[in-house]
C-alpha cells in the first residue's frame, strides 16, 4: 500500500472525540515534528505493519484519550490533509521541548498522555497503565518509564502546571530534556512497576528508532504490534 492510501485509510475516523467517561480528563500528545534528520526521512510516515508510524500511534493511544493533539513543526499540511489536529511550536528549531509546550498549550485537560513519533510499538497497555500510576501517584508533575536504566522523557505522562517553567526554559534556551525533568519533580517508574499496572512486552514497547537500521529492526521484528488494541 502506498503512502497516499494509508493516508487516507480510515484516519479521520479514528480521530472523533470520545464523550466516555474513562477518556474525558485525558488528552493525547503526538510529537511529531522533528526534522529526523539521522533517519533521513519523517518518520512519521514511515510504514509499519501496513499502517504509517503516526498512524499506529494513534491507534494505540486513541482508546486512552478524548482528544488527541499532534505538535507537528513544519509537517503541519501533511498531517492536516490527514484529519489530525495540529499545532506548530511557537518556538520553532527548539527541540522536543517546544512541541510538548505548545501542545500542552493546546490542551483542555489537566494531564496529557505524550508520545513521540520515534516510539512506535507502544500500545494501549502503556498509557492505560500510565493512567493508572497518575491515579496513584499524582502530586508528581511528570511520569515516564526508566527501563534497564534508560529514562524515556518523551513517553508517558504530563501535567498543564509544568507549562511556566517549560516556556521559561525555552525562552532561556535550556532545552535539555533530562536538566527540565530533574527540576518539575518527575517519577520514574521501573519495568517492574510498569508490569504491575498492566503493561506487558515493556521492553519492546520502548523500543525507538531514530536511524534507517532501527527502523528496519523495528520491520523485522516479531512485535505482536496491535494485539491489545
Amino acid at each position: 500500500m502506498n503512502v497516499l492510501k494509508l493516508m487516507q485509510s480510515n484516519t479521520y475516523r479514528d480521530l472523533k472525540e470520545d464523550n466516555n467517561m474513562n477518556t474525558r480528563e485525558w488528552t493525547g500528545i503526538i510529537l511529531a515534528g522533528g526534522l529526523s534528520s539521522r533517519m533521513g526521512t519523517n518518520k512519521a510516515m514511515l510504514e509499519l505493519n501496513g499502517s504509517l508510524v503516526l498512524q499506529h500511534i494513534t491507534k494505540a493511544m486513541r482508546p486512552a484519550v478524548s482528544r488527541i493533539i499532534v505538535a507537528a513543526g513544519p509537517n503541519v499540511t501533511t498531517y492536516g490533509a490527514m484529519g489530525f489536529y495540529c499545532v506548530q511550536d511557537h518556538y520553532p528549531g527548539k527541540g522536543p521541548l517546544a512541541g510538548l509546550h505548545v501542545a500542552l498549550e493546546a490542551s483542555d485537560t489537566d494531564w496529557n498522555l505524550v508520545c513521540a513519533c520515534d516510539m512506535p510499538l507502544l500500545q494501549t497497555s502503556f498509557f492505560d497503565g500510565i493512567k493508572k500510576l497518575v491515579e496513584s501517584h499524582n502530586s508528581y508533575a511528570a511520569i515516564v518509564p526508566r527501563v534497564d536504566g534508560h529514562v524515556h522523557p518523551l513517553a508517558g505522562a504530563y501535567h498543564k502546571r509544568v507549562l511556566p517553567d517549560l516556556e521559561q526554559r525555552l525562552n532561556q534556551d535550556h532545552l535539555r530534556v533530562m536538566g527540565w525533568l530533574e527540576e518539575i519533580g518527575c517519577l520514574y517508574v521501573e519495568t517492574e512497576e510498569l508490569e504491575r499496572v498492566g503493561v506487558h512486552q515493556v521492553a519492546m514497547q520502548m523500543s525507538n528508532m531514530n536511524t534507517p537500521e532501527e527502523y528496519e529492526r523495528i520491520r523485522n521484528q516479531d512485535s505482536g504490534l496491535d494485539s491489545d488494541l
